[in-house]
C-alpha cells in the first residue's frame, strides 16, 4: 500500500513538472486577447481571414408596398486606415393593388473601397451594378442592368474589437434616371471582423 501510495505521490508530481513546462509554451498575448478581448497585435501580424469584415445592411417593410432585402459586404483590411471589398445584392418588392400585386425583383452586384479620414469619420467610394425591370410596362418583362457611381462619407463606430455599426450617405455620380435608389441615399449597418 505504501508502494502505491509513493507511485500516485510520484506522479502527480511529475504530472506538475510536466504541465508547468506546458505553461512555459503557452502564448500569453493570446490568453490576454482571450480574457480581454482585445487584440494589441499589427494588422501586419494578423491573418488573411483575421483582416477580412463582413458587413451589409438589410431592408424590411411591411403593408400595401412590402420590401424585403439584404445587402451583403465582405472587405479586406489593406492598411490600419483602407478597406477594400466586393458586396450583393437582393431586393424584393410587392406592390399591393386591387387588381392585383405587383412583385418585382432587383439583384445585383459592387466593389468598394472605404478610408478612414478621422477616427470615426471614412471616405466611400462604390461600383454598384444592379439588374432590375426595365421602366416600360411591357409584357414580357424586360430586365435591365444599370451602374451607379456611389461617392460619399459616413461615420462608423465601433461596439466591440470586432463588432461595429455606423451610417453612410452617399451620392450617385451617374445621375442614372434608372436608380432605383434615391439620390443622394443614405445607408445603415452593421460590420463584424473575423
Amino acid at each position: 500500500m505504501k508502494r502505491v501510495f509513493i507511485l500516485c505521490l510520484g506522479v502527480m508530481l511529475m504530472s506538475s513538472a510536466t504541465r508547468a513546462q506546458n505553461d512555459w509554451w503557452f502564448d500569453s498575448e493570446e490568453r490576454e486577447r482571450e480574457i480581454t478581448g482585445v487584440d494589441n497585435r499589427t494588422l501586419e501580424e494578423k491573418s488573411f481571414k483575421e483582416r477580412l469584415t463582413l458587413g451589409g445592411g438589410a431592408a424590411l417593410q411591411l403593408g400595401s408596398a412590402t420590401l424585403i432585402g439584404a445587402s451583403p459586404q465582405v472587405g479586406y483590411r489593406i492598411n490600419n486606415n483602407l478597406i477594400a471589398g466586393i458586396g450583393a445584392t437582393y431586393y424584393f418588392q410587392r406592390f399591393k393593388q386591387t387588381f392585383g400585386n405587383s412583385d418585382q425583383y432587383i439583384i445585383g452586384g459592387s466593389a468598394f473601397a472605404r478610408r478612414r479620414l478621422l477616427p470615426k469619420i471614412f471616405a466611400h467610394v462604390e461600383l454598384e451594378s444592379v439588374n432590375q425591370p426595365a421602366p416600360f410596362f411591357i409584357e414580357p418583362i424586360q430586365r435591365d442592368w444599370t451602374s451607379l457611381y456611389w461617392v460619399g462619407a459616413g461615420y462608423y463606430t465601433g461596439l466591440t474589437d470586432r463588432l461595429g455599426g455606423g451610417f453612410t450617405v452617399l451620392y450617385d455620380l451617374s445621375e442614372n434616371p434608372a436608380n432605383p435608389y434615391d439620390n443622394p441615399t443614405f445607408r445603415g449597418g452593421v460590420s463584424l471582423g473575423f
